[in-house]
């Protein structure tokens, strides 16, 4: 049985390029849209969709999107937000990831592969973030900043590899990389614990937040 998608997009180009993408694959169906975020409740209601795709950027009237996001979980819970922007701030993405979206996509990134993709992971339980979303969430102008040598370090620790492989794999030491965990660890505001294991925490955190590649 095919994913259902809605779509919400103003942009009429745009609108068609999402629907094009989306109705290409075997097993996604797009079954409705929409031309404006105030219409998202009545859209989803109509429609009954697994997967909404979320244009943020409203050129007419009024819409807040974190509050619509919200609004929509508690209306229906079981369809998942994929939010579409051309909004590359680090404050638009953290603001939406925490009221609940389950993907993230730019429209700069390659939408031919981050779509589908996206909305299969999404549908799956799992979450999506594009490459470029993930570095605006981590910009380095707020709290929770993670540079592209520590994205590498989590994305090893999470394939099994012990600190000396690690090393061996980016040029490192095994002080240097031990070091980098430790800046990871505050920098995820994971603290240790008795009986608390800040790696593996780590790498569950960074799981969640789309950080670490999982194999298709």
């Amino acid at each position: 049985m095919p994913i259902r998608v809605a779509v919400v997009e103003d942009h009429p180009l745009m609108l068609k390029a999402v629907v094009g993408e989306l109705d290409g694959q075997d097993d996604i169906e797009v079954v409705g849209t929409a031309d404006h975020g105030s219409k998202l409740i009545s859209l989803v209601r109509d429609t009954s969709p697994d997967v909404v795709v979320l244009d943020l950027g409203m050129a007419t009237g009024a819409f807040e999107p974190a509050t619509a996001i919200k609004a929509l979980h508690e209306a229906a819970p079981d369809v998942e937000v994929l939010v579409l922007t051309g909004y590359e701030g680090a404050t638009w993405t953290r603001q939406l990831i925490a009221a609940g979206a389950q993907g993230y996509v730019l429209k700069s990134d390659d939408l031919s592969l981050c779509l589908p993709k996206g909305v299969r992971r999404i549908h799956a339980g799992g979450r999506f973030y594009s490459p470029a979303a993930t570095e605006k969430y981590f910009s380095s102008t707020g709290d929770g900043s993670l540079d592209e040598r520590s994205l590498a370090l989590l994305n090893l620790a999470a394939q099994g590899f012990s600190n000396a492989r690690i090393g061996r794999e980016l040029g490192l030491s095994p002080k240097t990389v031990r070091n980098y965990f430790t800046d990871i660890y505050a920098e995820l505001d994971i603290e240790a614990a008795e009986g608390r294991n800040p790696r593996v925490t780590a790498i569950n955190k960074a799981r969640e937040l789309g950080l670490i590649r999982e194999e298709d």
